[in-house]
């Protein structure tokens, strides 16, 4: 059985409220980890608890100190949009594009550093605490974690509406 291959990046934006702050930047998504609770079977378990979460974090490295940097390092809550294009390789060999998009809402937890050297380009590392993660891949939402609207949706079941509706 043959599934379509995801290749490389080939371009990405990023965007702070909708405002393009960036192009072909590095970044890191948050990684969501749920919190672990251990149980007595046959000696001690630990299971994940889906419904409580450990802290998220993403990171974006800004090349260049312009408002782009300024808009990201912001000391305030913001919406963060990535936008990239990957390379598809389908079962016959034929190769497509597909979009991708990841949308945040965070607040940056410093302001980097900084560091100059003469033919070399300037850049910062941004992280920032979030609160709410949502990625699509081809136009179709993969998952939303909205930790202060409680809503843990993956592949269209929200799996926190159960607990939600016993509160």
């Amino acid at each position: 059985m043959f599934i379509d291959v995801r290749g490389p990046v080939m371009a990405n934006t990023a965007y702070v409220n909708n405002q393009l702050v960036a192009h072909d930047v590095a970044f890191t998504l948050p990684e969501i980890t749920p919190m672990t609770a251990d149980v007595q079977a046959m000696g001690s378990m630990s299971l994940p608890i889906w419904g409580l979460f450990e802290d998220m974090e993403s990171t974006i490295t800004k090349i260049g100190v312009d408002l782009g940097l300024a808009k990201l390092i912001t000391p305030q809550p913001m919406t963060i949009e990535y936008r990239w294009v990957q390379s598809v390789t389908s079962a016959d060999g034929s190769t497509r594009e597909e979009g991708c998009k990841a949308f945040l809402r965070q607040t940056p937890k410093k302001i980097p550093g900084i560091g100059g050297e003469v033919g070399s380009s300037l850049e910062g590392e941004v992280t920032g605490a979030v609160t709410r993660y949502q990625l699509f891949v081809g136009g179709q939402e993969l998952f939303l974690l909205d930790r202060t609207a409680s809503i843990f949706r993956v592949n269209g079941v929200d799996y926190y509406s159960k607990i939600a509706s016993l509160l």
